[in-house]
């Protein structure tokens, strides 16, 4: 049923639908549709800037949501309980994805970390830096690391983001300089 009243609300068909407004302490305001089961979904607005939009459950984000600061998007995706778990992406300040994949929740329960599979993207430029397994915010398991320009860096395996195991390096023309095994190293020296 839900689905079908949000369907109508944004196909423009004129219906009555149960608008509300919840304000907390800390001067943040939830503004939207109330569901049945007492979700709201909708956006969240502290003084008068939104801070995020989607389905709220106890003043949380869950399911499908955005987050922003200032104005800018800065995350998007599945959410639970307010932090980013499961697909989503991360922007920097400037606009550009910094990081799309899955993510979950850090082991101390406070916030999220790209953790699965995943792209991280440089904070500036928006150049592909690394595609492949992380574990908890650090490149582990296999993955390829590149250089500024695109071109392959590394591609192998990886220990809380250092070279690690067995991997190929290669120069910036994509000329192969090591095949073999590495051992935990600051290899990747000019990030």
């Amino acid at each position: 049923m839900a689905v079908r009243i949000i369907k109508d609300f944004f196909s423009g068909k004129k219906k009555d639908f149960p608008l509300t407004s919840l304000c907390y302490d800390n001067g943040e305001i939830i503004s939207g549709m109330e569901l049945a089961d007492r979700s709201i979904v909708g956006h969240k607005y502290c003084r008068e800037k939104i801070i995020a939009s989607g389905r709220f459950i106890n003043g949380h984000l869950n399911g499908q949501g955005k987050r922003f600061s200032d104005g800018r998007i800065m995350c998007e995706g599945n959410f639970v309980d307010g932090e980013l778990v499961g697909e989503g992406k991360m922007y920097s300040h400037l606009g550009h994805v910094i990081y799309e994949g899955t993510f979950a929740r850090k082991p101390n329960d406070y916030g999220s970390a790209y953790h699965g599979q995943g792209r991280e993207y440089h904070y500036q430029t928006g150049a592909l830096l690394y595609e492949g397994e992380f574990y908890y915010n650090h490149w582990r398991g296999k993955g390829k690391e590149y250089y500024p320009n695109g071109q392959l860096r590394y591609e192998g395996e990886f220990l809380d983001s250092f070279w690690h195991g067995r991997g190929q390096h290669y120069n910036q023309k994509g000329q192969l300089v090591f095949d073999g095994d590495f051992e935990e190293e600051p290899f990747s020296y000019d990030r």
